[in-house]
């Protein structure tokens, strides 16, 4: 089935882990919509100043600089101003300003207490720096508390959060992990370029040499050298040892793709692409690899559970849970993936959507 929303000028759409459409544009007539599930209707009746697509929410800024959401059927005034930072992730949104950092959880707004500086944000988790009582605190479940260890407001600068983790060096130095609000210690003081995403950590250990990896409440030890370059995604982590063998660890277990450094490799989410001449554009996802082409492509995009690209040959496809679909019979130039949905455009006014091997 092939559907195009007439009179669009602007567009925004998204796809979260529920299954759950929602999108904005702007029309014809400067009138700000929204589709969700099918539906579209008209919320502001004059051009948003901006507007930002989350997992469960769209938040704007209408003409009059009120900060505004919708969410499951409703606006929500956020703010009379436009705040200093905003960001929208797949479970909340957060804002920012003034020293006071709030979010839009579920249909409420939560002012979270203290004077905020060095935030980290993540999909459901928010770890920031209260300068009034200097506790460093962390927001999560519903619940802001303080963090069961001791963070410097100078150590705050270096807390990273993932979609549901922090990872910090506390005030005596020593690398520590906050998730499903325990405190885990990550067996070092030197630690160096980690990187965290869902349920993971991956870091090198200087004290000890070696690269490794928390992941649900384990510290695996990888490699005893340090690896060439790694890269963490949510329960996946790529990376080319010392050797120069290209491997992957997922859910637990290492695995080595091949005795081969990639031209490329990007991880995002729950997938990771890689490739070079010999083996062509492939995708790994849960604990498979996929041959997408023979030939690396022109560009291409990942997010959430997907991959999508322009083939050699200037056609765009999509790799979604394990399937792969052309988006389109015409060649397209530019194109943009949402989690799990693909917007290109034919013409100066008709978009595409690609949602489980279908073109809307």
């Amino acid at each position: 089935m092939k559907k195009i929303l007439p009179g669009v000028a602007a567009f925004c759409l998204v796809l979260n882990a529920a299954a759950q459409n929602m999108g904005c544009y702007t029309d014809y007539n400067g009138q700000f919509m929204i589709f969700d599930n099918g539906n579209v209707s008209s919320f502001e009746s004059m051009p948003v100043k901006f507007s930002q697509v989350g997992g469960n929410s769209i938040i704007y800024s209408d003409n009059s600089d009120n900060f505004k959401a919708y969410y499951s059927g409703r606006i929500y005034q956020l703010a009379d101003f436009t705040p200093s930072f905003y960001i929208n992730t797949d479970n909340l949104a957060a804002f920012f300003n003034n020293k006071l950092l709030s979010v839009f959880d579920n249909g409420k707004v939560v002012n979270l207490p203290g004077w905020v500086s060095n935030y980290s944000i993540g999909d459901s988790i928010v770890g920031y720096f209260d300068a009034g009582s200097n506790y460093y605190m962390v927001y999560y479940a519903g619940v802001t508390d303080n963090l069961p260890d001791v963070i410097d407001k100078t150590g705050a600068a270096a807390v990273k959060a993932g979609d549901n983790i922090l990872a910090y060096m506390n005030s005596s130095g020593l690398f520590k992990a906050f998730y499903h609000n325990q405190v885990y210690d990550l067996g070092t003081s030197h630690v160096s370029g980690f990187q965290v995403g869902s349920s993971t950590v991956a870091y090198m250990d200087e004290y000890n040499l070696a690269f490794k990896v928390f992941y649900e409440g384990t510290v695996y030890t990888l490699e005893t050298v340090a690896p060439k370059s790694f890269k963490c995604g949510d329960q996946v982590v790529g990376y080319i040892d010392n050797a120069g063998n290209f491997k992957v660890f997922y859910q637990g277990k290492t695995s080595t793709i091949g005795s081969y450094e990639p031209d490329f490799y990007a991880v995002e989410d729950n997938v990771m692409v890689y490739g070079n001449e010999n083996v062509g554009f492939n995708v790994f996802y849960k604990g498979q690899s996929y041959q997408l082409e023979s030939n690396t492509p022109t560009s291409y995009q990942l997010d959430f559970n997907s991959v999508a690209y322009t083939d050699r040959y200037g056609y765009l496809k999509i790799f979604t849970d394990g399937q792969t679909t052309q988006a389109s019979d015409v060649k397209i130039a530019k194109f943009k993936l949402m989690k799990n949905v693909l917007m290109y455009k034919t013409g100066l006014y008709d978009f595409h959507f690609v949602l489980n091997g279908k073109v809307y």
